[in-house]
């Protein structure tokens, strides 16, 4: 059955609404493909629930998601650095691990089979990315505003969502044998995790629309 409204795809959808409402008239690529990205997120959401409920195994929905979240969060963290560094070479290097452990376990397991060491590879590599990017921006000699700042508050949900999912991966054995409810732990974890990431994407939003009317 198809849940239209649940924890997590409520979040998603409004997220989606405000970037939708805000950066619907941005010119800049980047804010663009953020906007696309929700909806295909979205879309994955009840696709996967659909193919769920359908046949059992909705894991290589999830398994395609994951190929295109690591290129748009990449692409994120890029627009990020690029004010401060020249950051091809870093980024070219790391899609190289990723894409790489993602096909090379897609080979070993196949398709039906979750990819998490891909998933767990990646978050490590975006959490040490972020941290990098706080170190440069403490380095920046131009006195910065960060309660407008969209790249601040875009990448610090990025932050936070991978490095708690990475310590909800290392401590899952744990975590699931916890009961919150009929619920595991992990589940609330989750839930909590993409309301971080996608509030404070949502307040980022808000953020480029105020930095775009004052460039205007």
């Amino acid at each position: 059955m198809i849940k239209i409204i649940d924890p997590v795809t409520s979040v998603e959808l409004v997220c989606l609404i405000i970037a939708i409402f805000f950066l619907s008239k941005d010119k800049q690529s980047f804010w663009t493909i953020t906007l696309a990205y929700l909806a295909f997120v979205c879309c994955t959401e009840y696709f996967g629930q659909y193919i769920g409920a359908k046949y059992k195994n909705n894991l290589w929905v999830y398994n395609v998601f994951v190929f295109f979240e690591a290129g748009f969060i990449s692409y994120g963290l890029y627009n990020c650095f690029k004010k401060y560094i020249n950051p091809k070479p870093i980024f070219l290097i790391s899609s190289i691990i990723i894409y790489t452990t993602y096909f090379a376990v897609f080979i070993k397991n196949g398709v039906f089979a979750f990819n998490s060491i891909t998933v767990s590879v990646m978050s490590v590599i975006f959490v040490l990315y972020c941290l990098y990017y706080y170190y440069l921006l403490l380095r920046d000699e131009h006195l910065l505003d960060i309660t407008y700042h969209s790249e601040f508050w875009w990448l610090t949900a990025v932050l936070f969502f991978y490095f708690g999912s990475t310590t909800s991966n290392l401590f899952f054995g744990l975590f699931k044998s916890i009961k919150i409810g009929p619920y595991p732990l992990t589940y609330a974890i989750y839930i909590l995790l993409n309301w971080i990431l996608y509030g404070l994407w949502a307040y980022s939003f808000i953020c480029r629309a105020k930095q775009r009317k004052l460039q205007s």
